[in-house]
This record gives C-alpha cells, sequence and structure tokens, in this order.
C-alpha cells in the first residue's frame, strides 16, 4: 500500500479524469494530499493567495482565478473523502515546476499524480510542459494520467 499520494490537479475541464483514476486506486493508497498551484501572475497578495481590498478591485482577474482553483479543489478534496481515501486538499501559489516538488518533500509522498494535457507543437513551444518539466526533475515516482 501507498501511503501518501499528492495529486495535482488543475483548472482545466479533464481534471475529472483524475478522480476516475483514483477510484480505482482505493484499495492501494491510505492519504492523499490534493495541490492546486496558482500562477504567481494571479497570486498578488503577499500572504500566500490573499488578496487585500485594493487588489480585489483593480485585479479582479487574480480573485476569479484563485475563487475557480479554491472551487476546484474543494470538489476534488470532497470527492476523495467520499470515495474513502482521507484527502486534504492545499492551494499553493507559484511556479508549478517548482511547488509541487517542494510539496511532495514537505508531507513526505511516495507518489506523484498528474494529469497530462496534449498540448500541439505550438502549444507546446509557447506553454512549457510543466508534466514533461516535472518527470525530468523528480526524484520520487511520477504518475501520468492522459486526458
Amino acid at each position: 500500500m501507498i501511503n501518501k499520494v499528492l495529486l495535482a490537479v488543475d483548472n482545466f475541464e479533464h481534471s475529472g479524469n483524475a478522480l476516475q483514476f483514483m477510484q480505482r486506486m482505493q484499495s492501494c493508497i491510505a492519504n492523499v494530499m490534493v495541490l492546486t498551484v496558482v500562477d504567481n501572475a494571479f497570486a498578488l497578495g503577499r500572504s500566500g493567495l490573499r488578496l487585500n481590498h485594493a487588489e480585489r478591485d483593480e485585479y479582479p482577474a487574480a480573485l476569479r482565478e484563485e475563487a475557480l482553483a479554491q472551487k476546484q479543489l474543494g470538489q476534488v478534496t470532497m470527492a476523495l473523502n467520499e470515495m474513502g481515501f482521507n484527502a486534504q486538499g492545499l492551494l499553493a501559489a507559484g511556479v508549478p515546476i517548482e511547488v509541487i516538488p517542494e510539496k511532495m518533500v514537505l508531507f513526505n509522498c511516495d507518489l506523484l499524480i498528474i494529469s497530462h494535457r496534449h498540448l500541439s507543437s505550438l502549444g507546446r513551444w509557447l506553454n512549457a510542459s510543466v508534466t514533461r518539466g516535472l518527470l525530468d526533475e523528480m526524484r520520487q515516482p511520477v504518475l501520468v494520467i492522459p486526458r
């Protein structure tokens, strides 16, 4: 049995595939740390993701991004707990390729589970693949769920 898994989810529409996969893994995993990373461009508050009053008025996109991330994190965490997992959610700000390995170590996770969206050649050129970067950097095992 795997003691603790870090399940990295994002705000893309196909993150539900991770839940379908996790349902099949119930007998193999004890604890799940669900992580959603909000890009620094949308994390304007000095204390993590908390925006002060002026920032809320000036940067509504950041407020929407945080609300979407918080909603998805809550839904995924609740669904996993309803499936019988011991799941906790964590919302973090930063660059995913840096934050995810840090959280893996901090929470002493045995395995990273992450979904992968298939980008076109142009998409890969414009947006670096977080999954590919993590595969190159991680020391712990990584399980990739295709979308």
